[in-house]
């Protein structure tokens, strides 16, 4: 009868083990990334999200998996940001206007009426300026990997607006940012900054008696039920850049970090094209729902804004980068 000697048994189970070790690296290779965002499920940003899963999944042969947290399950703009910043999530689309706070040169897409148009708009973003801001944004702690979009963003009230005079004394919430607060009270509104996920209860509860928000997500929040008067103003097009943590980039090979950059880059440009015809449909939408819409002529608002350049735009790489956008 064959008999196993100690030392047969010891050579056995350490080639056993090793087998299972080897068998077991694929699963402790797979990373799951954490991407929160801020909109309903019903929206263009989040059929971008989950567009984002699949390439990477795709092209990464499902290494790394993306798990989505919508409708600010992990909290607001700021709250994610920082969490990106702490390691606790790694990816989300929060808006340059709230990115601004830690990449000051993110507020050149925060200036009022700085883009002419969509064509303008998408030309800009997918031109030099998104080298340019993810160079600024990497010593930061944050990886640009694309640019989303929130559209041209107009007015919402209780009461009519029919023209810049219409504002004056109004409180009308704004994004976390000074640009944002200073383009408001440059309108003649009181504006107050309040986080994202709070809009609709302050709207709800007269704490402010308006805020901005483009075609798309004032019909998906549901915000023509608390405001339901819809000012045609464009003072900004929104943009959310979509970012991960450069810590965890950086843990990335080479091929894990090009798949990144490759989809979040076509995602968000996708996404734009999604987001405007969005923006086109549903302002009819909108007018059934009940919604005033008006048409305020633009040009005082744009006399307006003018200061706000000459407040928030100090250096030369500030206006180098301005110029890059209205050139």
């Amino acid at each position: 009868m064959f008999t196993l000697s100690r030392s047969d048994f010891v050579r056995g189970a350490v080639a056993s083990l090793g087998f299972a070790v080897l068998g077991a690296a694929p699963a402790l290779a797979q990373t799951s990334l954490r991407f929160a965002h801020f909109s309903v499920e019903d929206d263009p940003n989040h059929r971008a999200a989950t567009e984002l899963a699949d390439m990477v999944a795709a092209a990464t042969g499902g290494s790394v998996t993306i798990a989505i947290s919508p409708n600010s399950q992990l909290g607001g703009e700021v709250d994610v940001v920082e969490g990106i910043l702490l390691g606790t999530i790694d990816m989300a689309p929060p808006s340059a206007a709230v990115l601004a706070n830690w990449v000051p040169e993110m507020n050149v897409l925060n200036m009022p009426f700085v883009f002419r148009d969509w064509d303008h708009y998408q030309s800009v973003l997918n031109g030099p300026i998104y080298d340019e801001l993810s160079a600024a944004a990497a010593p930061k702690g944050l990886r640009l990997l694309g640019f989303m979009t929130s559209g041209p963003r107009h007015i919402m009230t209780t009461s009519a607006v029919n023209g810049m005079e219409d504002l004056a004394g109004r409180k009308i919430r704004t994004v976390q940012n000074p640009v944002h607060v200073a383009t408001f009270n440059a309108f003649g509104a009181n504006a107050t900054a309040i986080a994202y996920p709070e809009v609709y209860s302050s709207l709800q509860t007269g704490v402010v008696d308006g805020a901005d928000a483009a075609n798309t997500n004032y019909f998906t929040a549901k915000f023509y039920e608390v405001a339901p008067y819809w000012a045609q103003v464009s003072w900004l097009f929104y943009t959310n850049p979509i970012v991960i943590s450069e810590a965890k980039f950086q843990s990335f090979d080479e091929a894990t970090q090009t798949a990144l950059l490759e989809a979040g880059r076509k995602v968000g440009q996708e996404q734009q094209a999604d987001w405007r015809a969005s923006d086109d449909e549903l302002l009819a939408e909108l007018t059934a729902n009940g919604v005033t819409v008006t048409t305020p002529d633009p040009a005082p608002f744009r006399a307006a804004a003018e200061a706000i350049y000459t407040e928030f735009l100090t250096t030369d790489e500030e206006k180098r980068l301005v110029a890059l956008i209205t050139q």
